[in-house]
């Protein structure tokens, strides 16, 4: 048993250490962006003056701060518990993001969601908090979308997602499915493509993942998933702290049912076994798709 538990703490601790994202370059982000930072302690609960719903953007986001958009794409970034400067780096990670899908032919407003991603504490690195730090943050990008939506119907909202960042916009679309402002106005997350997603390969199928199931039916137009069997972290820590593996590297578990309207994408070629490799590889597929 103690061996175990030496075992699992390296591999947190290695998990920990990855870079989640590939390298970013220093620069100042300017993206755009929506903010949940320092909304959430250590213990995932919400801190004082902050709301489930509530969240803080950089005043140019498309839409709720100025102007008029014809889409808005959102990028929700993964975990980080290596960095001196996690706000900072999940800045230049958007930045990166909307550099690389605008390099691929991605003409439209590309917006940050950056989030506690680095709280918690413990053997496996707040692994724990975080998730529930992530699910929670669905409820805020939620009512981001709906924002948009109601003060601009004719705006295509899209979301993307690195690895942890998959928990927040699946939790996003089914926050937005059970909500009647949503759906009563027949509004639609047009396109959502997670990569490299740390989340389990059964949430979106029928038998195991119901309410994400009919959420992807009913509120997203099209979800493509593009994972790869090579990933380093997901093949190997994923697998050891959850027990369990991960969307991100199998796809959706074989035997489930998914929506018509879920895809697939096997990226392994391209992404090869580096974690943070996937906008350096992918960019081009995630806009084909769009």
């Amino acid at each position: 048993m103690a061996s175990r538990r030496r075992f699992l703490k390296t591999t947190a601790a290695t998990f920990a250490g990855l870079t989640v994202f590939g390298a970013t370059s220093g620069a100042a982000a300017s993206t755009p962006y929506i903010s949940t930072r320092d909304h959430f302690d250590d213990d995932a609960n919400l801190t004082s003056g902050h709301t489930a719903r509530g969240y803080d953007t950089s005043g140019d986001v498309p839409v709720v701060d100025s102007g008029s958009a014809s889409e808005v794409f959102v990028f929700a970034h993964g975990w980080d518990k290596n960095s001196d400067n996690p706000e900072q780096d999940a800045l230049e990670k958007i930045a990166k993001a909307d550099t690389k899908l605008t390099e691929a032919g991605y003409d439209c407003e590309v917006v940050g969601y950056t989030w506690d991603s680095d709280k918690g504490d413990g053997w496996e690195f707040g692994w724990f908090e975080a998730q529930e730090i992530a699910q929670k943050n669905g409820r805020k990008l939620a009512q981001f979308a709906l924002d948009v939506k109601r003060a601009s119907p004719g705006t295509t909202v899209r979301f993307t997602s690195h690895s942890l960042g998959a928990q927040v916009i699946f939790s996003a679309l089914r926050t937005l499915d059970s909500r009647s402002a949503w759906t009563d106005s027949g509004y639609t997350i047009e396109t959502m493509h997670p990569f490299g997603a740390a989340t389990d390969n059964e949430v979106p199928g029928k038998e195991e993942g119901r309410d994400t199931y009919e959420a992807i039916q009913e509120s997203a137009g099209h979800v493509y998933n593009y994972y790869n069997a090579a990933d380093d972290v997901l093949q190997w820590v994923y697998n050891t702290i959850e027990f369990d593996q991960a969307l991100g590297e199998t796809g959706l578990e074989g035997g489930d049912t998914s929506a018509a309207n879920y895809t697939d994408r096997d990226v392994e070629s391209q992404v090869g076994d580096d974690h943070g490799n996937y906008l350096d590889t992918i960019a081009d597929d995630i806009v084909r798709d769009i």
